[in-house]
């Protein structure tokens, strides 16, 4: 990993900074004194007031009295101006359903809405319907919106605007950012890999935070992503965390080699079950390998031991604080949880051995738009304060 640059400070920055820490202040609060945001943000009174005020001039914080006080005079709080706003979060993850949440932006839930795709329309077609379903939610808000996060099933390349369609095979030429700025007239708006979303609301899950997370997801695909010290590592082309494309040599596989999420996502586990004749689900599968069932184990032992390996190399090329593992199917990332878990046992005695903490996921695909969430919301306020001081 290439090592990281200091940011240069500047007087310029430094303000932005601070406008920002001041506006995430507010919001985390509602509503506070100019005496509260100088404490809790640890800068002078002074520097709020000329930041407040630039603020207020610019229509993005309004200044009232207090009624919260019952003895003397009342003090100025104050609070962001009532027409902003709420942030939608559209989750394009899946083949078969478009979902969409919509929060206020102190993260409180407005809207939320699935809906399945009926296979009669092609995927932008559906996509499109989709989209006129939440402009119609969103004029039925009384503030207005002031981001929008998608987020997408594999890596997004932001210089063409385009996701790889290896799972969705209609993302193919599919500007999504373009036809979202265009649809939602807006420029804030995130596409975000959905591993990236729910690897960062891990991350900030806890706290203080981790010096260094990795990620790994397993589901009906697979992915993962490695965070150090607060910031996101995606690569030259933001392809990082593809770790489902990776190579792996696999226990019973007749060509010797095999690629990661081939062999060990749901989807590969249920085809080896069909091939077997095995008539299972894939829950009742997992039931049965707790057990100790010699079928499912004779399934399932290979994926694991394959899923242990490549979790105890990544641990060796990013040596992370804390691995996460995660999954659609909280059973599956529970037993792949316990069985890496084993297998850091049995390796502990390695001439040069290796430590992280190792936990199963905390949150489930609801948190992951809740992440989403929270990075626009963060991209918004960034716009706000270097927009507030280019003035």
């Amino acid at each position: 990993m290439a090592a990281e640059k200091k940011q240069i400070l500047t007087v310029k920055n430094i303000r932005n900074i601070n406008m920002g820490n001041i506006l995430h202040s507010i919001i985390r609060s509602r509503s506070t004194t100019r005496s509260m945001l100088a404490k809790d943000n640890d800068i002078s009174l002074m520097t709020v007031k000329h930041i407040v005020d630039d603020l207020i001039e610019a229509g993005i914080l309004v200044e009232k009295e207090s009624s919260n006080s019952e003895v003397g005079r009342n003090p100025k709080v104050l609070e962001i101006a009532g027409q902003f706003g709420n942030i939608i979060c559209v989750n394009l993850t899946y083949q078969d359903e478009i979902s969409f949440l919509i929060y206020d932006i102190y993260g409180s839930l407005l809207r939320e809405q699935s809906i399945p795709l009926c296979g009669k329309k092609t995927y932008r077609e559906e996509l499109q319907g989709v989209i006129e379903m939440i402009k119609t939610e969103v004029s039925s808000i009384s503030t207005e919106s002031v981001g929008a996060a998608v987020f997408v099933p594999s890596a997004y390349d932001e210089t063409v605007d385009l996701v790889n369609y290896d799972l969705i095979s209609e993302f193919k030429e599919l500007h999504i950012r373009s036809l979202f700025e265009k649809e939602l007239n807006m420029k804030n708006i995130l596409i975000l890999h959905d591993v990236f979303a729910a690897a960062r609301s891990e991350y900030d899950s806890l706290n203080p935070k981790m010096e260094s997370q990795f990620y790994f997801y397993c589901g009906y695909g697979v992915g993962g992503f490695f965070i150090h010290r607060d910031e996101a590592v995606s690569g030259a082309l933001n392809m990082a965390g593809e770790v489902g494309k990776m190579l792996v040599s696999m226990d019973g596989n007749e060509k010797g080699t095999a690629i990661l999420e081939e062999a060990v996502s749901i989807s590969a586990v249920k085809k080896k079950m069909k091939e077997q004749g095995i008539d299972l689900h894939f829950s009742e599968l997992l039931l049965r390998y707790q057990a100790g069932d010699k079928v499912a184990v004779r399934i399932l032992e290979p994926v694991l031991n394959t899923v242990s390996r490549v979790l105890y190399n990544l641990l060796w090329v990013y040596n992370p604080t804390r691995i996460v593992i995660d999954s659609c199917k909280d059973s599956y990332s529970k037993v792949l949880t316990e069985h890496f878990l084993c297998f850091m046992e049995s390796m502990k005695n390695d001439a040069i051995p290796i430590h992280a903490q190792v936990r199963q996921a905390k949150h489930d695909e609801y948190h992951t738009m809740r992440g989403c969430f929270y990075m626009t919301r963060n991209a918004w306020i960034e716009g706000l304060s270097a927009a507030c001081i280019e003035k």
